[in-house]
């Protein structure tokens, strides 16, 4: 009923364009987040089939399946140490898998993109129109299917403007929803910002007048409370939302004055005391790793490319600042002093702020992984929604009006071109690659995705049958049958334990919530099974990814290369190797007994062919 009120309100053609639309869209989606070897429909077949998976996925589904059995953010490893980490999606989508009955390993792979990639794009389109609705012109409240020039700066926004090779060469990546944190905590800073921004204008507008005693309460109650404990909360969903949401609090605070009243003033002091309790729950102190100039370049940008960093990382906060300027007006510095006195550009100087404050700590610090790339991008989406919201206004500033109508004798079809104004040619010169980019980036991830998808496929069918299936896209029709896709499974190394160790995650979650695992280090067929370079390090994040079952004594093998990342700091690091005096019942119901468990499930494999799970009933604390 809701879907056929929503479509009769527009040209039918309109809307069904929109729903096709939709679901191009929705499919370049899927293959950024499916493109890559961070997430992957068949991640949990891949990793049967030749242990070649990357880590991420197995370190956060690891901490929100013990949220979901202990509740303790941890990994689990050897026992339930805390693990200071942004653990606000973990314990999201341990909830959703509560709610869908889905296992969390499964949910990070094949629910996350279906249920937050419409919230992070969503998001920012509701974010662009709450901050054009509030405005009260003559766009505000329209429906967005009357204007498709809308959807294509959204999608410029989303695809890029030039080719993926070039905004590599830039670090500025596409593929950053692979986050699956930053793509919760995008939107949420987002509308966050969005209601701040309403409170302001609603209390700036019944300043003086009469609103009763319990709209100043509330009033109040969302200065103290609302705003410093929005912004914390968005540390447990991305430490860089949170760290850019209290620098711009603070940067509203002086530049409006705000200090001069008791009760911004409170929350500011409580803003700085919950965001230094927080930084510290959820920063890894790996991460804190000093500086190093200009890292983020040294590591991800070429240095001939260098000098135009700034202007292709920060393009999207260039092109508001640069329209917002215009449109008010200013074209000296003296323009610009005036207005910024007057209060009309705090929109243009929050992105300005966002967008240094993004860029500079991948200029200043080592952040491993390149994960300064979310501290920097947030502009992008902050600028992007603003720009949407002032759409119309900026485009009439940028194609400018169509000359004045004179008389012609009529000329036949060409004549309507006679009233294009030679800015207007200009545009559609500049256009033609931007599009051709952006369908050149809307294709890339998607083939990339089917491409990974097959190479899957046809690896899992018998080498006898495969000979006679070319590789590539054009195999993925006749790879397409389920026996023998799974009997190809069957025979895949990793087969039994993956199967074994994602069978304990049935054990009830009462049992489960006393209950250890222990795997001998003898037992190889576990603890060689990721074969990645370097994967020693994360091999026992395997076992509670899958099992939902925390570990003891699981810390990786005596003269592995430890990483410095992903909470193995949390835990005790080997001195030797182990020993059959480490498997005892008493040592293992003894570490155990620390995590507070009192069951302790002894896992073995006969190679690849079978495994053995035993039970260690510990005795009852005397």
């Amino acid at each position: 009923m809701i879907f056929a009120r929503w479509i009769t309100k527009a040209p039918l053609w309109r809307s069904l364009l929109f729903v096709a639309g939709t679901g191009v869209f929705s499919v370049w989606a899927s293959g950024v987040v499916w493109g890559t070897i961070y997430k992957n429909p068949l991640f949990y077949e891949d990793y049967i089939l030749n242990g070649y998976i990357h880590h991420d996925g197995l370190a956060v589904a690891a901490i929100g399946n013990m949220l979901r059995t202990y509740h303790v953010a941890t990994t689990g490893i050897d026992g339930l140490n805390y693990v200071p980490y942004h653990w606000g999606t973990p314990w999201l989508f341990a909830q959703l898998s509560n709610l869908t009955g889905a296992e969390v390993f499964n949910f990070y792979q094949l629910g996350f993109p279906v249920t937050m990639l419409p919230l992070f794009f969503g998001g920012t389109v509701a974010f662009a129109v709450a901050m054009r609705n509030r405005r009260k012109g003559p766009d505000a409240g329209q429906d967005l299917r009357h204007d498709f020039r809308f959807w294509f700066v959204f999608l410029a926004a989303c695809l890029g403007i030039i080719p993926l090779s070039g905004l590599d060469g830039m670090g500025v990546w596409t593929s950053g929803l692979i986050s699956e944190s930053y793509t919760v905590a995008v939107p949420c800073g987002l509308l966050f910002l969005a209601t701040v921004v309403a409170f302001y204008d609603g209390v700036s507008q019944r300043a003086g007048v009469a609103t009763g005693r319990a709209r100043a309460v509330a009033d109040s109650l969302f200065v103290l409370i609302g705003i410093p404990l929005g912004i914390v909360i968005l540390g447990y969903l991305k430490i860089s939302l949170m760290v850019l949401g209290f620098a711009l609090a603070m940067y509203a605070l002086f530049r409006l004055r705000l200090y001069r009243r008791p009760l911004y003033l409170m929350a500011a002091l409580l803003l700085v005391v919950l965001f230094y309790f927080t930084y510290g729950q959820v920063s890894l102190p790996a991460h804190r790793e000093g500086i190093s100039p200009f890292d983020f370049l040294w590591g991800f940008v070429r240095p001939a490319w260098w000098p135009f960093f700034l202007m292709v990382h920060l393009f999207w906060s260039w092109v508001y600042i640069a329209a917002r300027l215009r449109s008010e007006g200013v074209g000296t510095l003296t323009d610009l002093k005036e207005a910024a006195a007057e209060h009309r550009i705090l929109d243009v100087e929050a992105v300005a702020l966002v967008a240094l404050l993004g860029i500079a700590p991948g200029l200043i610090l080592h952040i491993d992984g390149g994960s300064a790339f979310y501290f920097s991008d947030v502009q992008r989406w902050l600028s992007a929604g603003l720009i949407l919201s002032r759409f119309p206004a900026f485009l009439a500033l940028i194609v400018g009006e169509a000359p004045p109508n004179r008389k012609r004798k009529p000329r036949g079809f060409l004549s309507r071109l006679d009233g294009v104004t030679l800015r207007q040619v200009l545009i559609v010169f500049f256009l033609v690659p931007v599009v051709g980019s952006m369908v050149s980036n809307s294709l890339a991830w998607p083939i990339t995705m089917a491409r990974a998808n097959g190479e899957t496929r046809h690896a899992l069918y018998p080498a006898a049958v495969a000979a006679n299936i070319p590789s590539g896209l054009h195999a993925l029709v006749r790879l397409r049958d389920r026996a023998t896709l799974d009997e190809g499974l069957r025979r895949s190394p990793n087969f039994v334990v993956a199967e074994t160790l994602r069978g304990l995650s049935a054990i009830p979650a009462s049992v489960r919530r006393h209950t250890a695992l222990f795997i001998p280090q003898d037992q190889g067929a576990f603890w060689h099974s990721l074969t990645r370079p370097g994967a020693c390090t994360f091999q026992p994040l395997l076992a509670t990814a899958l099992s939902s079952v925390a570990m003891v004594d699981g810390m990786p093998p005596y003269g592995c290369t430890l990483s410095r990342y992903y909470g193995l700091g949390s835990f005790r690091p080997r001195t030797r190797p182990q020993t059959a005096a480490d498997a005892a019942p008493a040592v293992l119901c003894r570490r155990a007994a620390a995590a507070g468990m009192d069951r302790v499930l002894v896992l073995t494999f006969d190679g690849t062919r079978s495994a053995t799970t035993t039970t260690v009933q510990c005795p009852p604390k005397s």
